[in-house]
């Protein structure tokens, strides 16, 4: 294990999924969702298919239809559509912010799903989180957006994706996965954008800010996944949360967004909970002989 270079790998990863919600953000200034998520995918397609070209991977093989499989990709189609709506009706410090009660999810999930132990102090880990997350919403008061309710849906088709991705079959490589996911995303993103009034003519701007999604996802991807095949989880996990902070800095920077205090009371829920998860998940492991 290699958890120096591993810890740096994810927050690099975390920097570079801070780039792609901002270059969501900035593309749905002048595009519709569908578009987006069409060109975007295609894009992202066609990397990761270079990838599988120069290995001699196939793309059309008999594991595409493997269960792991198709759950993944659901889980990203679902996910990835929603948390591009999401930004496109929301500030990007609250739907980032939304999204960081992600591993507490993924944790609850794994628990029920794959029948992992979840004690008492991480179970209490868990509702924090999630108290947080509905602080930073606000249903059913003055500040609330309508938007920011796309981004509890992207948690549900994000944290399927993980599950999935725990599960899919040794054969499987990372760039397969990518690329079967990028497939659906693709088509849905053209039918949606069918029924927004279809192609819409971009700019240069908007040719930056899709392509640009395309090439920093799947950087941000590469080094996810390199880092949880190099280091512990339980050493790199925590390290997620510093996608919080590069978000913060671009939404302050780039949108000039700056959160009130209930926001940052809720971020403060959501990461410290989530922390604390992990860190008691390591504490347990260092005990068991």
């Amino acid at each position: 294990m290699d958890n120096s270079r591993a810890i740096l790998l994810m927050v690099a990863a975390m920097a570079f999924f801070a780039a792609v919600d901002a270059f969501v953000k900035l593309a749905s200034q002048s595009l519709g969702v569908g578009q987006i998520i069409a060109v975007s995918s295609a894009g992202t397609l066609l990397i990761f298919w270079g990838f599988m070209w120069r290995k001699g991977e196939s793309l059309w093989t008999s594991l595409a239809w493997d269960r792991a499989v198709l759950l993944r990709t659901c889980g990203e189609a679902l996910g990835s559509i929603a948390i591009v709506a999401a930004l496109g009706m929301a500030p990007l410090s609250s739907v980032v912010a939304v999204m960081q009660a992600q591993p507490l999810v993924v944790t609850l999930a794994a628990a029920v799903f794959l029948s992992e132990a979840v004690g008492w102090r991480r179970g209490v880990a868990i509702g924090l989180g999630f108290l947080g997350v509905m602080i930073v919403i606000r249903p059913g008061v003055g500040e609330f957006n309508p938007g920011l309710l796309w981004a509890p849906l992207a948690l549900v088709g994000l944290t399927l994706r993980d599950l999935a991705s725990r599960v899919l079959p040794a054969s499987v490589t990372t760039p397969f996965a990518v690329a079967w996911s990028m497939i659906p995303m693709t088509v849905i993103g053209t039918l949606i954008m069918f029924f927004q009034g279809g192609w819409q003519p971009m700019s240069g701007a908007s040719w930056v800010w899709v392509l640009g999604i395309s090439a920093t996802v799947s950087v941000a991807l590469w080094a996810l996944t390199s880092a949880m095949r190099l280091g512990e989880v339980s050493a790199v996990a925590p390290f997620r949360y510093s996608r919080m902070v590069f978000a913060m800095i671009i939404a302050f920077v780039v949108f000039r967004e700056r959160p009130d205090l209930l926001t940052w009371v809720g971020v403060a829920l959501i990461v410290g909970s989530g922390v604390y998860s992990f860190l008691r998940e390591r504490h347990l492991a260092a005990r068991t002989p």
